[in-house]
């Protein structure tokens, strides 16, 4: 689980619930697929040493700086560089969505249904049932105007004039302004554990993904779902 701006307090509330959810052991073996900060095997260490996956080469050199007591690995989820039936206990939160198309994520599935060992654990979290781009009206394109447009008719003239603010101060240099034009997955649970199924995997549970608000109160996530699979 990536940590989420500075809400340090929302990723180990998350990582927490994950780990108390599989029921880590010092015997598991533990796969952390698209860890992000890598928290989460941090945190797990207490119990056991395990394996995290990190998009890049340079997200991985960085980990292993911060703990190089722990191990990471660079790849894509579509194709992870280990060998059948290694891992006792895999999680996969908040990463299979970023995948650009369901094919992908069709492959990513398979892929965890092989590394895992018989009668594994597997958390797969925070897949959304709905398109949450186009819900929450979230811009997705590389066109600097086609921004601005799409703040002034959705957010208002303040946001508008806002973001020209922030535009002039990135074009000296003094601000990054970064554009997303990457798709988003989203399926409704019916079809995640259909999926999951023609993959490989066996349905455990599913439920809504908690998280905890800016107060510290737990609630349910409006549109995401987390599944425990096993194999």
């Amino acid at each position: 689980m990536a940590a989420s701006g500075d809400r340090k307090d929302l990723t180990e509330f998350v990582n927490r619930r994950i780990l108390e959810t599989i029921n880590l052991v010092p015997e598991d073996k533990l796969l952390d697929i698209g860890g992000g900060d890598g928290s989460l095997l941090n945190m797990a260490a207490q119990t056991t040493k395990g394996t995290g996956v990190t998009a890049s080469e340079d997200e991985r050199k960085k980990l292993c700086l911060l703990f190089p007591e722990l191990t990471f690995i660079a790849a894509r989820v579509q194709g992870l560089p280990i060998s059948a039936k290694t891992f006792s206990k895999i999680v996969c939160n908040a990463t299979l969505f970023y995948l650009p198309a369901e094919s992908d994520v069709r492959v990513a599935l398979s892929e965890i249904a092989r590394v895992a060992q018989l009668g594994a654990t597997i958390w797969i979290g925070e897949i959304p049932e709905i398109d949450e781009y186009a819900h929450y009206k979230m811009y997705r394109g590389t066109s600097m105007l086609a921004f601005l447009w799409h703040l002034l008719k959705n957010n208002g003239f303040r946001a508008f004039l806002g973001m020209i603010r922030r535009w002039i101060r990135a074009t000296f240099g003094q601000e990054q302004i970064i554009l997303n034009s990457a798709a988003l997955f989203y399926a409704p649970p019916q079809k995640m554990i259909l999926m999951a199924e023609e993959a490989g995997l066996r349905l455990q549970t599913y439920f809504r993904h908690r998280d905890i608000n800016d107060a510290r109160l737990i609630r349910d996530c409006e549109f995401r779902y987390d599944y425990l699979f096993s194999v």
